[in-house]
């Protein structure tokens, strides 16, 4: 059909058709433009939050102190007193020994879930908390701590014996670091 035109009329249809390919294509590198700045603000958004954060940290740790090692200097001194508390205990006998001898005294159907140690010159206070399977695993676990010369005052609350079965109890003992000594 093209053929069938006249010279000036097919001059005409190809500058109607280089027109519209320059529309198009305008449009179409418009389109692309637009996604490709949608698409890096996010990431430069986040690179100047992230450039911002880093430099803020620079400060802090230019200026000497920082919020992070407040905290890990704080968390270091607590250990420090815990450890210097249980200091005069460690002369005798650990507390992971007293665990390890109430674990062994416990038997196999009683739990020790929690385990508090306290101390004075003389004595030291444990106070464990667990589960017993039954109510005379529990009663025997008890007495055999009577029994025991390390431990006094092996006392336990009449409300840990109301369940016949899977009973929590919380037992309070004293352990005279006296008679350790002598025994050693």
């Amino acid at each position: 059909m093209l053929y069938l035109l006249t010279e000036e009329q097919k001059k005409k249809v190809l500058r109607e058709y280089r027109m519209r390919l320059a529309v198009v294509s305008s449009v179409a590198l418009s389109f692309v433009g637009i996604v490709a700045i949608v698409s890096i603000i996010p990431s430069k958004v986040l690179v100047s939050s992230h450039e911002q954060m880093l430099n803020f940290q620079k400060m802090n740790i230019g200026g000497g102190a920082s919020a992070g090692v407040d905290d890990l200097s704080k968390k270091i001194a607590d250990i420090s007193n815990t450890a210097s508390y249980l200091a005069p205990l460690g002369e005798t006998l650990s507390a992971p020994d007293i665990f390890n001898h109430l674990e062994k005294q416990a038997g196999d159907n009683n739990t020790i879930s929690k385990f508090q140690i306290s101390h004075s010159d003389e004595n030291a206070a444990v106070q464990i908390t667990g589960i017993s399977k039954n109510r005379d695993s529990l009663i025997k676990f008890v007495n055999t701590l009577k029994q025991d010369p390390i431990f006094s005052g092996a006392t336990l609350p009449y409300s840990s014996l109301a369940k016949q079965d899977n009973l929590g109890f919380t037992l309070n003992l004293v352990i005279n670091l006296s008679k350790l000594k002598n025994e050693e």
